[in-house]
């Protein structure tokens, strides 16, 4: 059979269909963009092209569409090993390629490279995006943009609506495919490379009626027949069911994912008003949305490692919002969709909802955590601090580098944007007011009842006397509980140590040895200070 090459000739009615719709999808989805500038390269699209009805007819649309529209197209085809026949796929392929005029790049797995783990549609899935982000990465030009595009119809869009509604999917899986999104691989995102979908309004009637119209031959896939997929379970025996009922049935669910679509993007909206309202500190990654492309940067950008929110502020939305702002926070903080799950969400969300006190961190989802205090909370990722408080802390960062520092006197330890200062005082230059108007964050002891003073964070078995127990002690764990320092914080709470006893616990008292009595000839005062960023002593 001969292979039909694209070229200029009367549009039949077919072709007036697909090209229609091909050139509308362009226009409403902004897909295949024209060069940035006129005398540019022309933009690249990968093609993948597995030698079936669908990316043969999207190929071929292509191909006659490449000139007008100044596209440069590479044909991409993976070879999964998992049929004897799929060698013959790849020939027929790259002989089609060859008769167009157009450059392939053909790669072959290993066999049984997909033999491990459980799901073999999701493993091949993986593959092959792998793949096609290689492929659209090797022939990037100076960083512009990349289109992976992917054939995917009306058809396919039913199914997949259906497959979500099966596995109980929220208004995001029942929006089915968008035509256009960012291309993520072990979730993370490709730069410059986005994957398009230019048939979504095509069904396959159309595709065979196309393909049979200009003579062009295509692959058939065995395992499409075979029904131990999910997907081959919903085309060949769910979906002819319903069309005995809607004859439309096809129609009816792209239309349903259409309209959901639309909503999501409503719905999406108010999730991010209510999260700039429910905020008390926001970092979170670029890309957070991965499902739709025009949420790409719906939420804030940067470094992720807390989302912190107002508890009383978080029960007051209603349970959809709620859902929806853990879900954004969670994608924010770099999970991928498919672990925000309805009961992974659910169940955090009714634990937020409950009247019990402050707590954490509890284990959430992947390395994420919840910290509770009495009225905020922090989603984080383990081994983060879930707050950073307005007042000196020793983060994790500084204790993975120093554990304690030895306090020099005089001198200074400058920790993150504060620094701890230290200077001698003679008796009598003790401040009118030090008793009155001291700091929580300064300190006067007597000098001569220290020795070496080092910087610190508390451990498990400290114990502590504060002033006015006339060195009666108690656990430090007990002092930090009467005292109301929030649990999440105490891991770096800043304490000053003389050898092993603690004879200041920063921002709230000294220890009642050290006191300053009317024998003290020398004053030892410490004191926390912002950092200045002109400052170079560290």
């Amino acid at each position: 059979m001969s292979r039909s090459q694209p070229c200029k000739e009367p549009l039949s009615q077919i072709d007036q269909r697909l090209l229609g719709l091909l050139i509308q999808a362009r226009a409403r989805d902004r897909l295949f963009p024209a060069p940035a500038q006129t005398d540019g390269p022309p933009t690249t699209i990968v093609v993948a092209v597995s030698g079936g009805a669908d990316s043969v007819t999207l190929l071929h649309l292509l191909t006659r569409m490449r000139e007008p529209w100044s596209l440069h197209l590479v044909v991409a085809h993976l070879d999964h090993s998992l049929r004897p026949e799929s060698v013959d796929d790849a020939r027929f392929v790259a002989e089609l390629a060859a008769q167009w005029a157009l450059p392939l790049v053909a790669a072959k797995l290993p066999p049984d490279a997909l033999a491990q783990g459980g799901n073999l549609e999701a493993a091949a899935r993986r593959a092959r995006y792998q793949f096609l982000a290689q492929v659209a990465v090797e022939h990037q030009i100076d960083g512009h943009l990349v289109e992976i595009a992917v054939a995917h119809t009306a058809n396919d869009q039913a199914e997949t609506v259906l497959m979500n509604l099966i596995r109980g999917s929220g208004l995001d899986g029942l929006a089915g495919m968008q035509p256009l999104r960012p291309l993520f691989v072990d979730d993370r995102p490709v730069p410059g490379v986005r994957v398009v979908r230019p048939l979504l309004d095509a069904s396959r009637t159309d595709i065979l009626r196309y393909l049979n119209k200009h003579r062009i031959p295509w692959r058939q896939d065995p395992t499409n027949q075979d029904q131990t997929f999910v997907r081959n379970r919903v085309r060949h025996d769910i979906l002819p069911r319903m069309q005995e009922i809607n004859p439309q049935i096809v129609t009816a669910l792209c239309r349903t994912a259409s309209i959901l679509a639309a909503e999501a993007q409503r719905a999406d909206t108010y999730s991010r008003q209510a999260l700039r309202a429910t905020q008390k500190q926001a970092q979170c990654a670029a890309g957070a949305d991965r499902d739709r492309p025009d949420m790409a940067s719906a939420w804030p950008a940067g470094p992720s490692n807390r989302q912190i929110f107002n508890l009383a502020a978080f029960r007051s939305l209603g349970v959809a919002a709620q859902r929806a702002l853990l879900r954004a926070a969670g994608l924010c903080l770099g999970q991928p969709p498919v672990a925000l799950s309805f009961d992974v969400i659910e169940r955090i969300r009714q634990t937020l909802s409950d009247d019990s006190g402050a707590g954490g961190p509890y284990s959430w989802v992947g390395d994420l955590m919840l910290t509770r205090a009495h009225d905020t909370f922090s989603l984080h990722h383990r081994g983060a601090e879930p707050y950073i408080p307005d007042h000196p802390y020793l983060g994790c960062s500084w204790l993975a580098r120093h554990g304690s520092r030895t306090l020099p006197v005089p001198g200074e330890i400058a920790v993150g944007d504060w620094v701890l200062r230290s200077e001698l005082l003679a008796g009598s230059d003790l401040p009118e007011n030090w008793l009155t108007q001291i700091s929580p964050w300064e300190a006067y002891l007597d000098a001569g009842k220290v020795g070496e003073l080092a910087l610190s964070a508390p451990q498990p078995g400290q114990r502590f006397e504060p002033l006015g127990l006339n060195g009666h002690g108690k656990a430090l764990a007990d002092y930090f509980t009467d005292r109301k320092v929030p649990r999440s914080l105490r891991r770096g709470w800043p304490i000053v140590l003389d050898g092993a006893e603690i004879v200041w616990v920063g921002g709230r008292q000294i220890a009642d040895r050290v006191r300053i009595t009317n024998h003290s000839q020398e004053i030892l005062h410490l004191y926390w200070v912002r950092y200045e960023r002109n400052h170079t002593s560290r």
